[in-house]
């Protein structure tokens, strides 16, 4: 980071992000022999005039005489009004199109002209740049708005090149540039969502979000805090993009506003069928499918934002009761309506019973929408309801760091006159704050013991021996538990069984059939919607068997998913499994920004997830070699355990030794590695085990025969590669380790691929075969030309044998079976030149051709 940026730099120079087939495209169409110009068409703010900047900047490098020139509604009315500037003062003559088109003739240099808002100019303007194209006089390069003044394009006078909005990854990267720092994830999700990708919004969003403090960088990245308000400049392109509306348009748009997105049918009961088909053709809303409805959606996410803050409230009010009001006429048939009727009722000071306040609190809830579960809840307790909602609100609070607060207020509850059924229930979710809130086993087991009495239906006495299931699959050993799932119980209750198999089967390292067993009871229960706790399981168990791609893509898909729900407790860990795969790919400079992002930011009560987020920072933190941060999230980590999370604590226990090598102590740091993965075998988790035994290899220690007995239950890809390169290591036998390297690099585990190398090296140079030593040090190097910020006491960057970034191009199409001829042509140079570059690589690697080469270099 380079400090706060300036806002006035913010506003006026905005990278070039993106748009390079766009910008390739549009200068072919300026400079090709056979063409005319070209015409950006785009809604407004999606960069046109950025483009054009880039053009023009790039035209006038080569010597081209530029003109531009902007249109504008007032210079709509006036003959040539916009492009006056580059005529004569005096255009009364009987033919003043033909004096213009003559003066612009005087030119001496080939002429480029340029006219931003072509859709605002003048029927004379039109007419000349008609002229001009038709008769080749000037290329020409207009930027409009879809659907008006096409004659340019329509009539074949300009190739017309549309321009849309940035995809998510142009969002982030223009964000990274502009603020010339990183952006942490869920900030860069809620820019690009609150944005829609429109950069224009995207620019005054951040220019105003660093104004008012909402933006800000925190530890070096940037953050944005709270949510996103209209205001300035930005509020003022938003109404000017709405337009003059009238009553009836702002009518329908209001009530979009607060229901978005809402079925056709039930918007249409409420508003003029004419006012939405007038709204839909300007594009200030949008009907689209969602399954087997049409929902309406606002046309931008913004609109929305400055209807609600314009929008007076009393009638704010009267719309909410409408659509409450409306839907309920309908039937209120689906999940979801008891919370939009609930809601809607609450904004719109309408009565609203317990039961309905219960019901909708118990939906939001499943539904992970944490936020509106405890705003109905409250509102529950404060009509007398707390009773009918004590079992959701306490897992509210102790999702939402209050878990006192839960244990207080369920405890309260309890003591009420309640019957044994209602006891019950409420007992289970007490007894689950305790243990997973509180980190108290024994209060726990004691509350479900007190609740569990004779007479109960069979359902309850199955979700009480469930909660226990539950509970002991973080404290039990692993393989007691994983029996315990398999006991019988109602069919409802199977899914939270088999949920808790699979996390068993997590721990156990049985990562394939952790897969297995998500799909199967997904199929059971014929999920309408994503078991985002399974989701994150299978990352998990994705990452740590080695298919790094795949979990990646997974956590990728769930955050863009749930980016705002990620108040939710467990969504976090999606942070852990995208540090884990970078860290394993030697990106150690996002693998902690991502390490930061999923750590818990105040020393507030710790929940059961925290401490694995805590260790992750301090492992990541320690491989990337800043030593303060890795001993103080450690230090952090090991506050937040509790006995109650004991199979969750090996975590910390297994990052313990890589805190200590970090410091340069790797004697402690193999101590600490076998005495993590003895506490790992002592409860059953041999996931953590294994790679604490890696830990203990890569620190000195022989644990090649306990990983290999472990490889008799995990069959998985990475534990092998920990088990082969356990083994090199402890043979000192540097070919196995260069086939040890090239099994991890093929997972794309390249960190551990450049350790095994670095050892293989040493042990060869120890030999006295230098060629050997040239070889593996060269793919070592190769390896960690793309890592950032990454050192182990295994990887020593001095000393490596290095190729050239032409040479290292050229050695990797030469492996990937190009001819030199095929080479030389993608890198546009001559063969002479491949030949030349091939001879120094042989030299330098000692190898005769491309075999050798292939074998030296591993896979591409």
């Amino acid at each position: 980071m380079r400090g706060e940026p300036d806002l006035g730099t913010l506003r006026v120079v905005w990278p070039f992000v993106g748009r390079v087939r766009e910008l390739e495209d549009v200068m072919s169409a300026l400079t090709g022999a056979d063409e005319k110009g070209a015409a950006l068409v785009g809604p407004a703010g999606v960069g046109k005039t950025r483009l054009t900047d880039e053009v023009v900047a790039r035209l006038e490098r080569t010597g081209l005489a530029v003109r531009r020139c902007y249109a504008t509604v007032a210079t709509s009315a006036i003959p040539f009004g916009a492009m006056a500037a580059m005529l004569p003062t005096d255009l009364r003559t009987a033919n003043p199109l033909g004096r213009a088109v003559e003066h612009l003739l005087s030119e001496q240099l080939p002429l480029m002209i340029v006219v931003d808002d072509a859709h605002l100019l003048d029927d004379a303007s039109i007419a000349l740049l008609h002229h001009v194209i038709r008769h080749g006089h000037a290329r020409v390069l207009v930027t409009s708005r879809p659907g008006e003044r096409t004659e340019l394009w329509q009539d074949g006078l300009l190739r017309r090149y549309p321009l849309g909005d940035l995809s998510r990854a142009e969002s982030d990267l223009l964000l990274e540039r502009a603020l010339d720092g990183p952006v942490d994830t869920r900030s860069a999700t809620l820019l690009w969502s609150g944005s829609a990708g429109n950069p224009l919004y995207l620019r005054e969003l951040v220019v105003s979000g660093c104004a008012m403090g909402a933006l800000r960088a925190d530890d070096g990245i940037w953050s944005w805090h709270g949510a996103i308000e209209l205001g300035g400049r930005l509020a003022e392109l938003v109404q000017s993009n709405l337009g003059r509306l009238e009553p009836s348009h702002r009518h329908a748009l209001e009530l979009l506003a607060y229901s978005e997105p809402v079925e056709l049918d039930l918007l249409a009961s409420l508003v003029r069928e004419e006012a939405l088909d007038d709204l839909e053709t300007r594009g200030l809303i949008r009907v689209v499918p969602s399954g087997r409805r049409v929902v309406v959606r606002l046309g931008h996410p913004l609109y929305g934002s400055l209807l609600r803050t314009t929008c007076p409230t009393l009638r704010a009010q009267s719309h909410q009761r409408a659509l409450a009001a409306a839907l309920e006429a309908t039937g209120a048939r689906r999940r979801e309506d008891l919370m939009r009727i609930a809601t809607w009722r609450l904004d719109g000071g309408s009565p609203i019973s317990v039961n309905l306040l219960a019901a909708a609190a118990e939906q939001a809830w499943a539904a992970q929408d944490v936020a509106l579960a405890e705003r109905l809840c409250r509102g529950a307790v404060e009509a007398g309801g707390l009773n009918r909602v004590g079992h959701v609100f306490g897992q509210v609070l102790m999702h939402g760091r209050a878990p006192d607060q839960a244990e207080a207020t369920l405890a309260d509850v309890m003591s009420g006159p309640l019957s044994a059924e209602d006891l019950s229930r409420l007992g289970a979710t007490r007894s689950m704050n305790l243990h997973f809130g509180l980190g108290d086993a024994d209060a726990a087991a004691a509350v479900l013991d007190h609740v569990d009495v004779p007479g109960l239906p069979a359902d309850l006495r199955d979700w009480l021996q469930v909660v226990r299931v539950i509970e002991a699959a973080q404290h039990g050993h692993v393989a007691t538990v994983l029996e315990s799932t398999y006991q019988p119980v109602a069919p409802h209750l199977t899914v939270h069984l088999r949920r808790t198999r699979a996390l068993c089967l997590l721990h156990a390292g049985r990562y394939r059939e952790v897969a297995e067993e998500i799909a199967a009871y997904e199929a059971l229960e014929d999920l309408s919607e994503p078991d985002d706790g399974a989701l994150r399981m299978r990352c998990f168990a994705l990452a740590f068997a080695g298919n790094l791609a795949e979990a990646e893509a997974l956590a990728l898909t769930m955050h863009d998913r749930t980016f705002d729900e990620l108040a939710f407790t467990g969504a976090t860990s999606l942070f852990g499994v995208l540090s884990f795969c970078a860290r394993m790919r030697g990106h150690g400079s996002q693998a902690l920004r991502l390490a930061r992002e999923g750590s818990p930011k105040t020393p507030s009560r710790p929940l059961i997830f925290d401490a694995i987020a805590l260790a992750n920072l301090a492992g990541t933190a320690a491989i990337c070699g800043d030593a303060t941060l890795a001993q103080e999230a450690l230090a952090r980590a090991e506050k937040a355990r509790r006995p109650a999370w004991r199979l969750t604590g090996t975590t910390v226990s297994v990052t313990r030794s890589q805190v200590l090598a970090c410091t340069g102590d790797l004697r402690a740091a193999a101590d600490a590695a076998m005495a993590a993965a003895d506490e790992c075998a002592e409860l059953g988790v041999h996931g953590n085990e294994a790679m604490a035994l890696h830990n203990a290899a890569r620190f000195g220690v022989d644990t090649s025969q306990r990983l290999t007995a472990l490889t008799s239950t995990m069959d998985d890809p990475m534990t092998a590669a920990y088990t082969a390169h356990a083994t090199a290591l402890a043979d000192a036998a540097p070919t196995a380790l260069e086939a040890t390297a090239t099994a991890f690099q093929r997972l794309g585990a390249t960190l551990y691929a450049a350790e095994a190398l670095a050892a293989a090296t040493g042990l060869h140079r120890a030999r006295g075969d230098a060629r050997a030593a040239s070889q593996a040090s060269a793919r070592q190097a190769l390896l960690m030309r793309d890592f950032d910020g990454v050192r182990t006491p295994a990887l020593c960057a001095d000393g490596l044998t290095h190729l050239t970034r032409r040479q290292a191009e050229v050695a990797r199409l030469a492996t990937s079976g190009l001819t030199n001829q095929q080479i030389a042509e993608q890198l546009h140079t001559s063969k002479r030149t491949v030949d030349n570059h091939l001879h120094a690589i042989y030299g330098i690697l000692g190898v005769t051709g491309r075999d050798e080469l292939r074998t030296v270099l591993g896979p591409s």
